[in-house]
This record gives C-alpha cells, structure tokens and sequence, in this order.
C-alpha cells in the first residue's frame, strides 16, 4: 500500500470540499483558506458539510448554503466561528446572503421553503444562554423576516 504525504492528502481533502460548489461558493472557500493561511500559515480543511444544495426560494431549482461551522484551522481554533455562531452564506442566482447563526434548518411551510437559524440570545433580548431563532423566507427577490 503506498502513503500519501501528508501535503498531497490534506490538498485533496480541500479540493474535494469545494468540489461542487458555485463560483461564489468557491470564492467564500478560498477566502477562508486565505485567512486561515493568514494566521500562522494555518491550514483550512473542510468536512463534507460545508456546501448544501437545497431550494431557498421555492423555484424548484437548487441554490447554495456554505456553513462555516463545517470549516476549521489547523492554527486558531475559533477563526470562523464565535459565541455568536459561524458564518452562513446563502447564494441564490450568484448574489450572496451573509447570516450569523449557530444552527441551521430549511422548513417546508405549504411549499415555501423557510431558513431557520438559531441565533445568539441577545437577539431575542436575551443572553447567549437564551434560545432564539430566525425564520427567513425567500420574497421579492430577497431573504425576509419580521420586520424586514
């Protein structure tokens, strides 16, 4: 059995990760490959969850979701993610939606795709401690909320 070195294994993770995504995807993978080379010249790996492909708008087509939660640095263990949650990109026709969130789930309400994303207590007046989501619909050509 050969072994890969070390190098050539860690750049066909990273090349698989990104495999599949769009242009804007691709360009948010390599900006955080980017920074996390920044910092110490870290490494980036990406697990398998960092792009979903789902309906956001209720088209039919699919569009994009990039989870930072999925990426980690070998040299600084919160770059991309912090009390408030992990960055959370959306991209619908190329044009992309940043969200902070510490979790997220697509909802079927009567065939309306809807984002939930659990966010930072203070958002709901709270603490970090306090439970609190977003409901995000797609509406008018853009993601829509209470008193958005």
């Amino acid at each position: 059995m050969t072994k890969l070195p070390v190098s050539l294994f860690i750049a066909c993770v990273l090349v698989t990760a990104s495999a599949g995504a769009s242009d804007a995807g691709d360009a948010i993978i390599q900006k955080a490959r980017q920074e996390c080379q920044s910092f110490e010249n870290g490494v980036l790996e990406i697990t398998d969850k960092a792009i979903t492909r789902v309906d956001l708008t209720g088209d039919g087509e699919p569009d994009e979701l990039v989870d930072s939660r999925a990426f980690s640095c070998s040299s600084a263990a919160s770059l991309f993610c912090g009390t408030g949650g992990c960055s959370l990109s959306a991209i619908v026709g190329g044009s992309t939606t940043e969200f902070l969130a510490k979790g997220w789930r697509i909802v079927d309400w009567d065939g309306q795709p809807v984002l939930l994303l659990a966010v930072h207590g203070s958002e709901c007046g709270g603490t970090n401690l306090r439970r609190c989501y977003n409901a995000m619909a797609w509406s008018e050509g853009a993601f829509r909320s209470v008193g958005q």
